[in-house]
C-alpha cells in the first residue's frame, strides 16, 4: 500500500478529492481531507501500486496549479480501515451509526446500526451514504419499505437500515467480495437473520436478484456513470409505486442521472446536497386501470337503426 499527499488550501483538496471519487475506475483505493494547519489542508491517496501512485500524482499536480505531490510506501496494514478508526458516530434521521464503543453512548428514540470502520465502503460519514439514509427514513415515513433491493451496497449500512425500518425483506449485491464478507458480519452483528440476502453481483445481471421479483424500494449508492447505465434494469425491478433512492454522483452529475431515469418515465420526488454529493428520489407511477367499454349494440348503430324511420316521426 502507498499514501500519495499534498498541502494546498481547502478548496482545492476537495476539489481533487472529488475528481478522485468520480474517476471509474480510481487510481485510488481512498481519498482522505484533512486540516494540516490553520491555513492549509492536506490530501491523502492510499494506492495499491506504482502505477495508480503515478497516475493520483499526476492528477494532483494537474488538479492543483503548483502543488507537488509526495508518496510513500506504508506498512503492511489495511491502511483504509487505520484511516476510518476513531470515527464519531453519523446521525441520519432517525439512524444512529456507529462502532460498538460508540452505541454504547446511544440514548433511546435512535435506530442503532452497528458497522465498524473498514475497507467496505459505508461507514455512514460520506455523504452519499448519509444522504441515502436520510432518504430512506422520509421514504418509510411515506409507505411501507416492503421488499428491499440494494445495488452496491458495500458495508450493507442501507440494506441493514431498511430491515430495521420495516422492510420485509432485502436483497443486498456487490461487485466486491471483500465488501460482502465485511457486509455478512455486520449482519450478524445486527442480528438480521435470514430475510437479509448477501451477495456478490455485477450491477442488477443476477439471477437470484431477478427471481425475487419486482421490489417496493431500490437502492443504489455507486457512481454516475453505472447509474445511467442501469437505469433500465433498476426502472424493470422496480414496482409500480416503489421507490428508487440513488446516489454516488456528484452535484453537476445530476443532469444526466437525472435524463436517464426520467426518460424511463420515472418522477423525481425528491433530491437533497451534502457537500459536493447529491442524492436523488424517484418514484414511479401506478399504472392507470383503462375502463372497459361496453359492447356495442349494433341495433343502436346509426347505420342500422333510425328510430325516426322506426316510429314513423
Amino acid at each position: 500500500m502507498y499514501k500519495v499527499s499534498a498541502i494546498c488550501d481547502r478548496a482545492t483538496a476537495e476539489r481533487i478529492s472529488d475528481v478522485l471519487a468520480d474517476m471509474d475506475p480510481s487510481p485510488a483505493g481512498a481519498v482522505s481531507t484533512e486540516e494540516a494547519t490553520r491555513v492549509s489542508w492536506r490530501i491523502d491517496a492510499f494506492c495499491h501500486d506504482e502505477e495508480s501512485v503515478q497516475a493520483c500524482i499526476s492528477i494532483i499536480e494537474s488538479e492543483g496549479e503548483g502543488l507537488s505531490a509526495a508518496h510513500e510506501k506504508l506498512d503492511d496494514k489495511d491502511w483504509v480501515a487505520e484511516s476510518l478508526k476513531g470515527l464519531p458516530a453519523v446521525e441520519a434521521g432517525p439512524y444512529y451509526v456507529a462502532g460498538a464503543h460508540e452505541l454504547t453512548r446511544l440514548a433511546g428514540g435512535r435506530i442503532p446500526v452497528w458497522i465498524e470502520a473498514g475497507p467496505a465502503f459505508g461507514t455512514g460519514h460520506h455523504g452519499t451514504t448519509k444522504g441515502c439514509l436520510e432518504a430512506l427514513a422520509d421514504v418509510a415515513k411515506k409507505r411501507k419499505l416492503g421488499k428491499v433491493l440494494d445495488i452496491g451496497t458495500g458495508s450493507a449500512v442501507l440494506a441493514i437500515a431498511a430491515m430495521k425500518s420495516g422492510a420485509s425483506m432485502a436483497v443486498a449485491s456487490d461487485i466486491d467480495p471483500e465488501s460482502i464478507r465485511i457486509a455478512k458480519i455486520n449482519a450478524e452483528n445486527n442480528k438480521m437473520g435470514r430475510n437479509l440476502h448477501l451477495l456478490v453481483a455485477t450491477g442488477a445481471n443476477n439471477a437470484f436478484i431477478r427471481n425475487q421479483g419486482k421490489y417496493d424500494t431500490v437502492m443504489a449508492n455507486i457512481l454516475a456513470r453505472p447509474l445511467v447505465s442501469l437505469s433500465s434494469d433498476i426502472n424493470k425491478l422496480t414496482k409500480d409505486g416503489g421507490y428508487i433512492i440513488l446516489s454516488g454522483l456528484l452535484n453537476h452529475q445530476e443532469p444526466q442521472v437525472k435524463a436517464a431515469f426520467a426518460g424511463r418515465n420515472l418522477a423525481l420526488v425528491d433530491r437533497r446536497r451534502l457537500g459536493a454529493w447529491s442524492t436523488l428520489v424517484f418514484k414511479k407511477p401506478l399504472k392507470q386501470k383503462t375502463k372497459k367499454r361496453p359492447a356495442r349494440d349494433p341495433w343502436m348503430d346509426d347505420n342500422l337503426f333510425d328510430p325516426a324511420e322506426y316510429f314513423g316521426i
